[in-house]
């Protein structure tokens, strides 16, 4: 957005931001006229980052995560299977307990 310093009074001016579509988006790029602006030539060459150790693992730890499936098959087979043949069993106490347990925590 261009700012017209000596002109401050005029509020309508300074109401309109100023978009690339625009004619006055010209004035946006002057030191390379014809070419638009580029946030990674604004970047030097040469530069480098170096993470800690404790990011180095940290990012270990969350592609190992990322690679797990998010659901256990074999849990899941089992629990299928006792149903199936009817000797899964509800704990109504337990699941009671945790629904309570959930709701103090809110």
């Amino acid at each position: 957005m261009a700012i017209d310093f000596n002109n401050l009074n005029n509020t309508a001016r300074l109401s309109k931001p100023t978009h690339p579509s625009s004619p006055n988006s010209a004035q946006l790029n002057t030191q390379n006229p014809g070419k638009a602006p580029d946030s990674a030539a604004q970047t030097q060459a040469g530069e480098s980052v170096q993470l800690s150790q404790d990011a180095r693992q940290l990012q270990s730890v969350s592609q190992k995560i990322a690679d797990m499936p998010s659901v256990n098959s074999d849990k899941v087979a089992q629990l299928k299977q006792a149903i199936a043949d009817g000797s899964y069993q509800v704990d109504s106490q337990r699941v009671a307990d945790k629904m309570l347990s959930l709701e103090a925590q809110f």
